[in-house]
């Protein structure tokens, strides 16, 4: 296990190499350098950022890793001109049935979040799609404090979960982790039950990491 938690470690370093060599390359670049179209309408072209970068980096089309990569996963972290985290980061989909079941060792959310690439790019109106430039990734591995912190959400969140309560979580519960909605549209449902356990139908909801803890990761990274 100890030579192998190695090889990933070297392997996550290696990738983020390949990430610094992306800083400053703007997305119509890095499009154009893959032959890939920009969407017309970025804003409804949601994950096509991730994408474009994984596909920079060699990321297997349609891996089915529990990480973007073997080594870590892969997060782009939209940020403002002076590089603050503009939105909170998506982690990944919660389900609802088995979140009550499953201890924070075991979670999904968890293993996402045990090694991250995270890939800065710039974000907002006042920059014109095409013309966004990739920042300077850093690689985070999560520790003791931080993971404290994120398992105390965690908890606190499926436990509402389990008392029925999803529909009252809002972006204000949780400290670094949150549940949000995620779906292509309203229509969208999955199953889950209120209060007095009568199964309804809800939107599916995801893991999200708050801005301000993205915020502080970034901050630490800089000043490494």
């Amino acid at each position: 296990m100890i030579a192998n938690d190695a090889v990933l470690e070297r392997a996550a370093g290696e990738l983020l190499v390949r990430a610094h060599g992306l800083a400053g390359r703007t997305l119509a670049e890095l499009a154009h350098a893959f032959e890939l179209p920009l969407p017309d309408a970025p804003a409804r072209a949601k994950g096509y950022v991730g994408g474009l970068i994984e596909r920079a980096l060699g990321a297997r089309a349609g891996s089915r890793e529990a990480t973007d990569f073997p080594s870590c996963e892969l997060k782009t972290l939209p940020v403002d001109r002076e590089g603050r985290p503009r939105e909170s980061t998506f982690v990944c989909t919660v389900v609802l049935a088995a979140l009550r079941e499953t201890p924070w060792e075991d979670s999904r959310v968890r293993a996402k979040l045990a090694r991250v690439l995270f890939v800065p790019v710039e974000s907002g109106g006042d920059v014109a799609h095409p013309q966004r430039r990739i920042g300077r990734a850093f690689l985070w591995e999560m520790r003791p404090p931080h993971e404290a912190v994120l398992r105390e959400d965690y908890l606190l969140l499926a436990e509402r979960v389990a008392q029925g309560q999803l529909e009252s979580i809002d972006a204000r519960v949780g400290v670094a982790l949150q549940i949000r909605p995620k779906a292509a549209n309203a229509a969208v449902r999955v199953r889950a039950h209120d209060l007095d356990g009568v199964p309804l139908r809800v939107l599916p909801r995801a893991f999200y990491l708050r801005a301000s803890f993205t915020r502080e990761l970034l901050r630490g990274a800089l000043q490494a």
